[in-house]
């Protein structure tokens, strides 16, 4: 074979690569470990520190407030920082949640990896971003996170560890929801809190706290909330039977704008959309207090088929069907 067909041959195995393979599998130097099957807080906090070194001029990174363990609440601004629309993205609130953690940094990493030079409709990210900033809470409840992934024994505070051993739980401790506190962040908003009080006192789910807004990373994400000037939308993910909740009631024209949120989700992930209008949960939840305080659009993206938390070997898939969430919600309130 002459040198001018070994050339011919190597170019169309570089087409099909790039055709069939996503460019981040073959990144050297990748720094979320997509084949880590337990993503850990630490994990996490130090893949958002290797963002900042390497991203300085894309990204920022502030802690909302600590846990009751002492963790941080961390929140990674990407794009311009002046952008006059943010929208707000997180995951792991509850904290058997935790593969959709790991899934939201992969995405993040995509994106600042693809900045300059990626394209979307004709526009490069740098582009995109540059109208509307993202906020990702990667990681909301990390103390529940981690009561999920090793069990209370990771649990640094004495007292609190004792407390979180005499709790209620449902099941084993890898499907623990709530916090530290034994509080389930979802139902601790100032949004009709306290309407179901399923469980009375702290346990592994389902226990809203004595009052509202009791908890710090409840406190951590309404800081967010509240500070940025015009947040188009917000997009929550959950484990829970690849399904889109989403809603606005008794408001047709926020109706119109959520709905058309909705339809992006479920064309690009393929779920089928829930219309919570008439129930919005259990009270207390995030979503509620997004779509009656803020009057903003929103999204609860439940990925997943089986029991949270979910199996490793689904990360693949759920990745796939999630990645291009933020480009095209973005593109959406340019």
């Amino acid at each position: 074979m002459n040198y001018q067909k070994v050339k011919a041959l190597l170019a169309i195995v570089c087409v099909f690569t790039l055709l069939f393979y996503p460019v981040e599998t073959f990144a050297s130097t990748a720094i979320v470990n997509a084949k880590d099957k337990k993503y850990s807080y630490k994990d996490m906090q130090a893949d958002l520190n290797a963002f900042v070194k390497e991203y300085p001029e894309i990204v920022s990174l502030e802690s909302l407030g600590k846990t009751a363990d002492k963790r941080q609440i961390y929140c990674l601004r990407m794009g311009n920082p002046k952008a006059k629309k943010q929208i707000v993205v997180q995951a792991g609130i509850h904290g058997r949640e935790w593969l959709n953690c790991q899934m939201l940094m992969k995405m993040l990493e995509r994106y600042l990896s693809c900045y300059k030079t990626g394209t979307y409709k004709k526009k490069t990210y740098e582009e995109l971003f540059n109208e509307v900033a993202v906020y990702a809470i990667p990681m909301v409840n990390p103390d529940g996170v981690i009561i999920s992934q090793y069990g209370p024994e990771k649990i640094r505070n004495k007292k609190l560890r004792k407390k979180i051993k005499r709790m209620e739980r449902q099941g084993g401790y890898s499907r623990w929801k709530a916090n530290a506190r034994g509080v389930d962040v979802n139902r601790n908003f100032p949004a009709k809190w306290g309407r179901q009080k399923e469980a009375r006192k702290p346990s592994s789910e389902r226990y809203p706290g004595k009052k509202e807004k009791s908890e710090r990373e409840t406190r951590a994400v309404l800081k967010l909330l509240k500070g940025l000037p015009n947040v188009k939308a917000c997009i929550n993910w959950h484990s829970r039977g690849e399904q889109i909740y989403w809603g606005a009631k008794g408001n047709s024209g926020l109706r119109k704008k959520a709905w058309k949120l909705a339809k992006l989700a479920r064309k690009n992930t393929g779920y089928r959309c829930i219309d919570e209008s008439k129930s919005y949960g259990a009270g207390g939840d995030l979503e509620r207090y997004i779509i009656q305080t803020m009057k903003t659009p929103y999204v609860c993206i439940e990925t997943g088929k089986e029991v949270a938390p979910l199996k490793h070997k689904s990360f693949s898939s759920i990745y796939k069907k999630n990645k291009l969430m933020l480009e095209k919600t973005v593109e959406l309130y340019l």
